[in-house]
């Protein structure tokens, strides 16, 4: 009978440490998130300069945010200047001439989702909103911009191959060969875009 007592008394206790352990350092997939999932926010990458500081040339950007626009990332063509930037709680890209800053040919700006429930889930690092438009006239050019707190991916199409000839900050690069040919530029921290390359 002692016997007997003291083996329910030892499972007793292993359970009640199996319960513990499990309370302290147990799986719980609503709260926990992988390490790949947590990205750097596009508003804590470290900015970088500009020649001839396009972004100051433009009016077009939110006054009510009450923050200077950062330029985080630069993608050069012999033509153009694609230049992504983010003010307060939005990303932003500039298209100006590579020969001349002064003269934009498009300017998108767009908030990030605020909620996880909101926007669109098209790659890793989301939920994204989603903006696009042509560039000035005769510039025969279009970009399209999903926009994150942690990532932006922009495809921009002009006539002739837009080929990539420089690049600098927190950008990667992909050409798409279709009609018309377009560049696809992931802007990010580098494990943001790692993730997201293989979705593009």
């Amino acid at each position: 009978m002692a016997k007997a007592i003291r083996k329910l008394a030892i499972g007793a206790a292993l359970s009640l440490l199996c319960m513990a352990c499990t309370a302290a350092g147990g799986h719980n997939p609503s709260t926990d998130a992988s390490p790949a999932d947590r990205f750097t926010p596009l508003s804590r990458l470290k900015p970088i300069d500009l020649d001839g500081d396009p972004l100051s040339e433009t009016e077009t950007f939110h006054a009510k945010e009450h923050e200077s626009p950062k330029a985080i990332g630069e993608v050069r063509t012999d033509r153009y200047r694609i230049i992504a930037y983010t003010e307060g709680s939005s990303c932003g890209i500039l298209v100006v001439d590579a020969k001349s800053s002064k003269k934009p040919s498009i300017n998108i700006v767009s908030a990030w989702p605020k909620n996880d429930s909101d926007g669109i889930r098209r790659y890793a690092a989301g939920p994204y909103s989603f903006a696009s438009g042509a560039g000035a006239d005769g510039s025969h050019s279009r970009a399209s911009m999903y926009c994150s707190e942690s990532a932006m991916v922009i495809e921009y199409s002009a006539k002739g191959k837009a080929q990539a000839s420089g690049r600098q900050g927190h950008v990667s690069i992909k050409e798409r060969h279709s009609v018309p040919e377009s560049l696809i530029v992931t802007v990010g921290s580098d494990a943001a875009r790692k993730k997201i390359r293989g979705q593009i």
